[in-house]
């Protein structure tokens, strides 16, 4: 997944680019299979029994201390301003929901939004969208695909990072803490099979992805207990923990390898630390929404932050696009984006399959590597 969220690695693939249209890059990149999935996947209007199912399953959250905790977009909202790229002109003043969803693409990808800094509530907001989609492997069964997205004010980097990424921080200056605004792409992904049986979760992070089965890796008869990274916002699996946790993390999936292999770092790397309720870590209490088509807190194609270029060059400090820009054209799909973050800790024969099939983010075969990730799922799903 492409989270755009504390993207630590300023001199890796489309992060290096400097932007030459109105529209980000990666929106550009993905725009047409984005619209044509959520037309085709998306059910809306929500049924009470969907919705009903949401909140039996709605994850619990824990955030480290002294980090961001989540906000409502409609508190940024309500205090933000809505600018003109090409020369920082103010169009609108609290632009509602409603207003920039009625733009269209052109018009959102030629603005962006910034706000004064918003306080968190006692309760936060946890945004619910429901897809219909294949199971991984079989395209004749269709599965429902629960997505649980948090927004944050602020993405912060993650607390540990190579030389090379200490240096760009340097040169651009950047606050650690307050890397770019809104930090939208953490998402939480239930799929559940035609007999309404939990299946599998699939957490973003940072700019891949990790798919758990239940009963293997967390318990399908209580609820999600997920916590957030110090600083990144980034969430992972608690299991108990009384200590902090310390996670791999790489700039794309093109460096999987660091992930499954640690004697295989690349120059470019990241550690989160998330402190579980063992830890120190401080819940959440969580209230669902349910996000219509179109609102653009998940679809808008301009910037919901402020853009910072270091001489007109992208380094991850941008406000993101919607959520629903979230992955590459070839794995967009929900089915296909969990089959990608089918990877585990010393799988190396997986590591051996895929690695002839990656070379960056623009030239790996990404339709070849979610085939073999797919069948490695299937595989596993009918031994689950």
């Amino acid at each position: 997944m492409l989270s755009f969220s504390s993207i630590v690695f300023l001199l890796a693939g489309p992060n290096v680019r400097a932007q030459t249209d109105e529209c980000d890059y990666f929106v550009s990149w993905v725009e047409v299979a984005k619209e044509t999935y959520q037309k085709t996947h998306r059910i809306y209007p929500v049924p009470d029994r969907l919705k009903t199912q949401a909140i039996r399953y709605m994850p619990r959250l824990w955030v480290s201390p002294g980090s961001w905790r989540p906000i409502y977009f409609k508190d940024y909202l309500a205090k933000s301003i809505l600018y003109r790229k090409s020369d920082g002109h103010l169009l609108t003043e609290s632009p509602t929901a409603d207003e920039l969803a009625a733009m269209t693409f052109e018009e959102q990808c030629r603005t962006y939004l910034d706000s004064e800094e918003i306080a968190p509530r006692s309760t936060a907001p946890i945004y619910v969208q429901f897809y219909r989609d294949k199971k991984p492997g079989d395209p004749s069964e269709t599965w429902t695909y629960l997505k649980y997205n948090l927004v944050f004010d602020w993405s912060g980097l993650p607390e540990e990072f190579s030389r090379v990424g200490k240096v760009g921080v340097f040169l651009i200056r950047g606050d650690r803490m307050r890397w770019h605004r809104l930090d939208i792409h953490m998402a939480a992904i239930l799929a559940f099979d035609a007999s309404n049986r939990l299946r599998m979760l699939t957490l973003a992070q940072h700019n891949h992805q990790q798919t758990y089965l239940p009963g293997e890796d967390f318990s399908p008869d209580q609820r999600l207990r997920l916590v957030a990274a110090k600083g990144s916002n980034e969430l992972y699996l608690d299991n108990g923990e009384e200590g902090a946790v310390s996670h791999r993390v790489v700039p794309f999936f093109d460096k999987v390898a660091y992930l499954i292999d640690p004697e295989q770092k690349p120059w470019l790397w990241a550690k989160d630390t998330t402190y579980g309720p063992n830890a120190g870590g401080v819940e959440i209490p969580l209230e669902p929404i349910f996000v219509k088509p179109k609102h653009p807190l998940a679809d808008f194609s301009g910037l919901l932050g402020p853009p910072h270029k270091f001489f007109g060059i992208y380094t991850g400090r941008d406000g993101p696009p919607g959520f629903n820009y979230y992955a590459p054209p070839s794995y967009i799909s929900l089915a296909d984006f969990a089959a990608m973050g089918f990877w585990k800790e010393g799988d190396n024969g997986l590591l051996d399959e895929i690695e002839p099939l990656i070379d960056g983010l623009e030239n790996s075969d990404w339709e070849g590597l979610v085939k073999v990730m797919e069948r490695r799922l299937s595989e596993a799903l009918q031994r689950n």
